[in-house]
């Protein structure tokens, strides 16, 4: 029998890994989209299936790192709240959205740049300021250099020193995924089918906007060719900064924290949304490892996929060997070179789908059959103007 893409029904491997949110399903997702149950809802008011976030200002949807306009200069991406353009929403005056940089490969941050936004004027356009941390600072965010400033009104594009650029506000969501026809082929969902049923293939994310946060610097200024890059959100209430979101490889969280291997998924999701990643292998008992091994080692087993279309988990030992590779939750990049996923950057065209696919499936699933957006720039801020 012929071995399954994403389009057919062998679909079935991913969609309790990525729909798995607590007790409850998780109907909409993304490479980190809605992975932060504390943070919100899933579906809008007539009760239809979108990627809404009940505190979307503080919701990471992706990270990227990879190469800037020349070999000399790295730029750096995170955007945030789903579908801004369906549910709206500004940035948020009580947080930090903060990009970490670790320069000695212990997983702990050297740099932090952080953005933080004021009040929308009468048009909806923040001020903002960019902050750069450095050394213990950036764990403490005590005292840091303002290395940029603007507003999300107009371009986006502000003033930056030390030859940085510096972006902020709403964009084409880069993100890229059939959505629509998974929801209707696993779970008879809509009149939306995979493209090996009804012929045609759809993008749920093509016409979605975000907010997006970019910085362009120099590679001297970053200290180290060998990084480790993620994102982050805090905001500040009840007198203290509190966790928001995290992420650094595209999905971790999202697919392998899920309710298939782990009861308390949801209380599992926040929890590494707070956890530092030097402490993410051995934290609560070991039990992000645990969940992905688990995961590894049983997912075509639990869903029929080894019956169906001959396909096996993979062993104990090879679990724990990939779990040690993706934890920590770090995007690892190599400034000297341009990103080429999964383990050297990220870059917008990466499709990080088919590689969560394929990994979580020992290789039975391969592919959704959605290629890239064709909406990126090739100039600083990158991503593609907003719908």
């Amino acid at each position: 029998m012929q071995r399954p893409s994403l389009r057919h029904a062998g679909l079935l491997a991913a969609a309790g890994l990525v729909l798995a949110l607590g007790g409850a399903p998780l109907l909409v997702t993304g490479a980190d989209h809605l992975d932060a149950p504390a943070l919100g809802g899933l579906t809008n008011m007539a009760g239809d299936f979108a990627p809404h976030s009940d505190h979307g200002d503080r919701d990471i949807n992706d990270v990227y790192v990879f190469q800037g306009r020349n070999a000399s200069r790295t730029a750096f991406v995170m955007t945030t709240n789903p579908a801004i353009n369906l549910f709206g929403g500004s940035f948020g005056t009580n947080v930090r959205y903060t990009i970490n940089v670790d320069r000695t490969g212990d997983s702990v941050q050297d740099l932090a740049y952080v953005w933080r936004f004021g009040s929308p004027n009468g048009q909806g356009a923040q001020s903002y300021t960019v902050t750069r941390y450095s050394g213990a600072n950036a764990r403490t965010m005590r005292t840091g250099v303002k290395i940029g400033w603007g507003s999300t009104g107009a371009s986006g594009v502000g003033t930056a020193t030390g030859n940085a650029k510096v972006f902020a506000g709403v964009r084409s969501d880069p993100f890229f995924f059939d959505l629509t026809g998974f929801i209707g082929t696993v779970f008879n969902v809509g009149t939306d089918d995979l493209s090996v049923l009804d012929g045609n293939s759809s993008d749920f994310f093509a016409g979605l906007n975000t907010n997006a946060v970019v910085l362009e610097v120099p590679d001297d200024s970053i200290g180290a060719t060998k990084i480790g890059v993620w994102g982050q959100t805090t905001y500040w209430a009840n007198g203290q900064w509190n966790a928001g979101d995290q992420m650094g490889r595209p999905a971790i969280n999202t697919v392998f924290n899920n309710s298939l291997v782990d009861p308390n998924a949801g209380q599992t999701k926040n929890r590494f949304n707070a956890t530092p990643p030097s402490r993410q292998r051995t934290a609560y008992s070991g039990l992000f490892k645990n969940n992905i091994v688990a995961t590894l080692t049983n997912i075509n087993q639990v869903l029929g996929t080894d019956d169906a279309f001959g396909c096996s988990d993979y062993d104990a030992g090879t679990a724990g060997a990939i779990a040690n590779i993706l934890l920590p939750d770090v995007l690892t990049y190599d400034t000297t070179t341009a990103a080429a996923g999964p383990l050297n950057g990220r870059a917008l065209s990466d499709d990080v789908i088919d590689v969560e696919l394929g990994l979580t499936t020992n290789g039975c699933v391969t592919t959704d059959g959605v290629d890239a957006h064709s909406d990126y720039l090739s100039s600083f801020p990158y991503l593609g103007a907003p719908h």
